[in-house]
């Protein structure tokens, strides 16, 4: 599939501010699942951008505007080209013997550990304790906590913050894409598998109902022995197809927000986001790229 994808935020002031400084997580990754062909941002009011890539492989772009200015506005856009299964199967089980034995494991401790918004409280353990542990079957038991959650946490807007917690999403049994998805990797952490944070899009012209195609969208990545990273959406229920665009991986949302950033003045601010998925029907040549592209990565890590 290819898309393409407008993703604009707007600040506005009450009073004109001055001395801003921006960094975004907007740009898609390319690897083996999916080709980013073409990125754009621009910046209102016109200013140097600048990019880096982070510990975690993410772009990132940041930006400063010194001048005094009302209004900040900030638009991405990308054209990606995903090379995933439209309707992936899931793998075959793996003992948990097989995980602990992967060499690979000493080096995943940031995704083994708590964060700043994935935490190991009571109402975490309580509902790890309603799914089971983790002790034999650890792609099975992933596939089960990540359905569990869609089927017993209610998708309600503004029912938290960007700052929730998990134990207070547990508590409240509701939330957002970015609440499930935290809740899924606690989970994960909890009972010894490593597990990290995706953000991105979700195509909403499936056919059927898709949570969080409005916007921003998150799900998790979990390493599985033998397997490698693989990622499912609590939000809607779905093993990742061709219909997500990934954006950054890290430890919860404070690692890959898609815009933060502070500024001097008293002034408040209001924020307002749009987000446009589309698809693009004639992908043939953009189909043979991604291929040609993952058989190029295939060849580098040999």
């Amino acid at each position: 599939m290819q898309f393409t994808i407008a993703h604009e935020t707007t600040y506005r002031y009450a009073e004109p501010i001055h001395e801003s400084y921006t960094i975004c997580h907007l740009q898609p990754l390319s690897d083996l699942d999916q080709y980013c062909t073409r990125f754009e941002l621009s910046v209102i009011p016109r200013t140097r951008v600048f990019s880096y890539a982070d510990r975690f492989g993410n772009f990132v772009q940041h930006f400063s505007v010194i001048p005094e200015h009302p209004l900040l506005s900030i638009a991405a856009r990308s054209t990606v080209v995903t090379a995933r299964p439209q309707d992936p199967q899931a793998p075959s089980g793996a003992p948990r013997k097989a995980l602990l034995a992967d060499p690979q494991l000493r080096l995943l401790y940031d995704f083994l550990s708590p964060s700043p918004l994935v935490e190991f409280g009571r109402n975490l353990r309580a509902l790890s304790d309603e799914i089971g542990e983790a002790e034999s079957d650890v792609v099975a038991w992933y596939l089960c906590a990540g359905k569990y959650i869609k089927d017993n946490f209610a998708y309600i807007k503004r029912a938290t913050t960007v700052h929730t917690t998990v134990d207070e999403s547990v508590r409240l049994r509701a939330g957002v894409c970015q609440d499930f998805a935290h809740v899924l990797i606690a989970l994960c952490r909890l009972n010894g598998i490593p597990a990290r944070y995706v953000s991105g899009y979700i195509f909403s012209g499936q056919g059927d109902s898709v949570l969080g195609a409005e916007a921003s969208h998150a799900w998790c990545e979990a390493y599985l022995p033998e397997i490698g990273w693989f990622g499912y959406d609590p939000t809607n229920g779905k093993i990742i197809n061709e219909y997500f665009v990934k954006i950054a991986i890290g430890r919860d949302y404070r690692d890959v927000s898609p815009v933060r950033g502070v500024y001097k003045g008293l002034a408040k601010s209001t924020m307002s986001v749009n987000v446009a998925m589309d698809e693009l029907y004639d992908v043939d040549r953009e189909r043979a790229l991604a291929r040609a592209f993952a058989e190029q990565q295939q060849q580098q890590q040999q």
